[in-house]
This record gives structure tokens, C-alpha cells and sequence, in this order.
């Protein structure tokens, strides 16, 4: 059970809005279910650092052995910043640059995306693990899915014996907000078989876990049962790539109400937008959303950002009861893919992040000032 209640109404008071808040007791929590799923087996957890790269909330991870899944140099320097052990450099774009870069700063494994980016490695030592793609259909969104052939990632898994004598493991990422336990069945058995067929022994299983926005989430309890079915005559090293499941149920978009506009259509208007949280207009993703202080009847509303951009939206059609203007209400599961994704369109400054432990409140990341937008800027 939680340990205390979020008071956002003190969170608000303290340092603004709009803000990110972050639970540390359900960061640690969905930890410990990711752990249950592998008992028994030889794994490590990688978190993935473009779900949330706030280094205060990877030191949590890091104090329970988890490691990074990093996919930039801006993301190897959170994580060393954090302590975070190992670390695995991901992606399909390395440049030299950024291969000068990571290996003067040090991280300990690397996904290769491509036969051809392998002849980038043949002067290095660091362990490689190919990312194979297994034609696995994620039956997500079209733009996170990433397991099918037409997609970006990845070696056609048909392509393996040309390369598996200069490869130490195999990774598989077949997209993200997956919530059925097939896709990752079909995957990781195909998997099993080459790591057999070619004698690896590291395999990274990449992430992907959906988490209930909606009522529809992955079951964790089965896929424990498909993990020591499928996995049970492998006698090898298993990596693991969460990043939505641990930290998106743990964070909060905490928000001020403007004003309510009444017409043909009800638009509860907010002081946090589609810069703070891009995934509704993006990807017409669906987030919970709470009125803290209701003072009206439910309607069907639109919950809308400041912006000068139609496409400015938290959410559309949504039955809510009305707040009144200077009250607040909370985007929920917003901790993945909502601050490392927030920009400064039309000039706005980046939220302000909270993570909310035993003692309270405590600020992690400053609010953006205007000054600090333009601070590299060069002439005027």
C-alpha cells in the first residue's frame, strides 16, 4: 500500500504550475513487479532513459541495481550522473563522434542496429549484441511499433548467420505500449532458437510493457508464466529494458485551471499544454485525467492548452466534472514520455519536476525561466 497521498494542493503552492510530480514509492514498486516476472533467472534490469532521463529519480533506480538503456551522449551523462551500472548504449544513428564520446566517458555493452554498423566496432573490445528484428507485428500504435520488417530497426533475423561470429547476444525491441503477451511469446521464442542455433549467450529482451491508460494494460502475472516457459532451457544472461512501465503510473502533470469556456463545446482551459505533454496531440494518446476541486456537473469537455494550435489538447470529448477557474486538476500517468518529451514551442519554458518520497515534496529539476531559453542564444 502507498505510504502517504500526494497532496498536490502543497506541491502547488510550493513551487507552481504546470509541474511534473513523481511517486518514488511507485517508481520502487514497479521495480520489484519486473523483478517477480524473472525469478530465477540470470537478469539485469536496463532502464530506458527516453521514458524520464531526471537524474534524481535514476539514482532511485540505481540504489535498487538498476541500469540504463541510453541512446545519446546527453542520456550516458544522466546516467553516470546517477551511478547507473550497466550501461547499454542503443539506436540506429551512431555517429564517430559520439563513439569518441562514449567511450572517453565509458559505458559496458552495445546494441548494433545494422551488419553494416558493425564494421564501425571491429577496433573495440566493448561486448555487441545485434538488434534483430523477428517480423513480430506489436499490435501498438504504428508509430511505436517496432518489431516488423518495413521497420527502421534492426537485422531481418533471416540475415543472423552472416554476422554471429562477431556478436556476443542478440536484442529484440518490438515496440512500445505492447499489452498482450503473444507478440513477446512469438518474439523471444524465435530468439531462443537463434541463440541456440548460433551458441549466445546475452540476450536483451527489450521493453515495451503497456500500462493501464485506459483499462487496457500488459498482465504481468502471465507474462511470468510465458517467461519460464519460453525461457527455461536458456541458459544464458537476460537483459531487460523498461522505462513507461516503471516511472509512466508513477508520474503526475499537475496543472492549473485558467478558465472554463462554455459554447457549442466546454473547454476546460489549463495552463499546461501539448509542450508539456505532447503524447494526446501526437499520438491521441489517452490520459486520466482528475479534477481535484470539482464545482459543476459532469460534461462532455475538452481539457485544452494555452498554445496558439488547435491540436493543443490533454484531452477531447471527456466526461468531467467542472472545476472553476484557479483550481487545479492532474494529467495521470504522465511519468514516461512527458517532460523528455516537453519542448518550448510558442516560447514556453519547461516545467518545473517533483518527486514526492517519505519526507514530502522535493524539487529535482527547476522551472524553466524565460532567460534561460535564450541564455544560447549569440547576438541580440
Amino acid at each position: 500500500m502507498r505510504n502517504m497521498k500526494i497532496d498536490f494542493g502543497l506541491v502547488a503552492k510550493l513551487f507552481g504550475t504546470p509541474t511534473y510530480v513523481y511517486d518514488a514509492f511507485t517508481i520502487r514498486e514497479r521495480i520489484g513487479v519486473v523483478r517477480k516476472v524473472f525469478k530465477g533467472f540470470d537478469f539485469t534490469i536496463l532502464f530506458a532513459l527516453k521514458a524520464n532521463n531526471n537524474p534524481v529519480l535514476l539514482r532511485l533506480m540505481a540504489d535498487m541495481d538498476v541500469g540504463a538503456d541510453v541512446v545519446s551522449p546527453g542520456e550516458l551523462v544522466a546516467s553516470h550522473r546517477a551511478g547507473m551500472r550497466p550501461v547499454l548504449w542503443n539506436g540506429n544513428g551512431k555517429t564517430e563522434e559520439q563513439k569518441c564520446f562514449f567511450l572517453e566517458q565509458g559505458f559496458d555493452l552495445l546494441s548494433i542496429d545494422s551488419i553494416e554498423e558493425l564494421e564501425m566496432w571491429q577496433d573495440t573490445a566493448i561486448p555487441r549484441l545485434l538488434r534483430v528484428n523477428p517480423n513480430v507485428d506489436a499490435r501498438t500504435h504504428p508509430h511505436i511499433s517496432t518489431g516488423l520488417k518495413h521497420h527502421k530497426f534492426g537485422v531481418d533475423i533471416e540475415e543472423l548467420e552472416k554476422v554471429a561470429e562477431k556478436i556476443d547476444g542478440l536484442h529484440v525491441h518490438i515496440g512500445s505500449q505492447v499489452t498482450s503477451v503473444e507478440p513477446y511469446e512469438a518474439a523471444y521464442s524465435r530468439l531462443v532458437r537463434a541463440c541456440r542455433e548460433f551458441g549466445l549467450h546475452t540476450l536483451d529482451l527489450g521493453g515495451g510493457w503497456g500500462i493501464d491508460y485506459n483499462g487496457e494494460y500488459l498482465d504481468t502475472d502471465k507474462m511470468r508464466e510465458m517467461t519460464s516457459r519460453v525461457f527455461s532451457r536458456f541458459d544464458g544472461k537476460l537483459l531487460i529494458e523498461p522505462g513507461r512501465f516503471i516511472t509512466g503510473p508513477a508520474g503526475f502533470l499537475l496543472a492549473k485551471v485558467l478558465r472554463v469556456k462554455k459554447g457549442e463545446k466546454t473547454f476546460i482551459v489549463t495552463d499546461a499544454g501539448m509542450n508539456d505533454l505532447i503524447r494526446p496531440a501526437l499520438y491521441n494518446a489517452h490520459h486520466r485525467i482528475r479534477i481535484l476541486e470539482p464545482a459543476g456537473p459532469a460534461v462532455s469537455c475538452d481539457v485544452v492548452g494555452p498554445l496558439c494550435e488547435t491540436g493543443d489538447k490533454l484531452a477531447a470529448d471527456r466526461i468531467l466534472e467542472l472545476p472553476t477557474a484557479g483550481s487545479l486538476l492532474v494529467v495521470e500517468d504522465a511519468g514516461a514520455y512527458g517532460f523528455s518529451m516537453a519542448s518550448n514551442y510558442n516560447s514556453m519554458p519547461l516545467p518545473a519536476e517533483v518527486i514526492w518520497d517519505d519526507s514530502g515534496p522535493v524539487l529535482i529539476r527547476k522551472r524553466q525561466t524565460i532567460e534561460d531559453m535564450y541564455s544560447n542564444v549569440i547576438g541580440p
